[in-house]
């Protein structure tokens, strides 16, 4: 008898850790998410944020020397350009802000989760909130890497047809 309790309470501890461990893995998840959009922001910012603003200058200052029938083309391609741009320079703060927040959240519900401070019910709702949280940052990033890449691509473009233009 004392030898089956012993399995009993073996085989409960086993199971207590596997749900302990298949509730990590989400956070883990969500944290390799985070760190991915981090690194996605860095690149945006390096790779973007000072070159579509110069290539901006540059094009805006030479469309004196585009074609008077090109112009109004031009001028609707610098609008968008300038509009994400500022799109993005005005939302980085927000998304590193709300990076910062979601990591601390995590790592906040990883301890209360080790801790034994936090039941299966409460840990549902928390981890749903920040995966959803998660998401909403993780699809702005996925929005202006689309954008920014979009909009490098179109003033480069625009470069070549203005200097073109230039040659005439």
């Amino acid at each position: 008898m004392t030898s089956f309790r012993n399995i009993i309470a073996i085989a409960f501890l086993l199971l207590a850790c596997i749900a302990c461990q298949s509730r990590k893995e989400p956070i883990a998840q969500l944290q390799e998410q985070l760190k991915q959009d981090s690194i996605a922001l860095d690149r945006m910012q390096d790779n973007y944020q000072d070159r579509l603003q110069a290539d901006f200058l540059w094009c805006d200052s030479m469309l004196q020397y585009a074609q008077k029938d090109d112009v109004n083309e031009y001028f609707d391609i610098l609008n968008l350009a300038q509009a994400y741009l500022r799109q993005f320079n005005e939302m980085l703060p927000v998304m590193r802000h709300d990076h910062a927040f979601i990591r601390q959240q995590l790592s906040d519900l990883q301890y209360d989760l080790d801790n034994k401070h936090i039941n299966d019910s409460l840990f549902s709702i928390y981890l749903s909130d920040e995966a959803a949280s998660a998401d909403t940052l993780h699809n702005r990033v996925l929005y202006f890497q689309d954008r920014l890449s979009s909009q490098d691509q179109a003033l480069q473009s625009l470069k070549k047809s203005i200097c073109k233009a230039e040659s005439k």
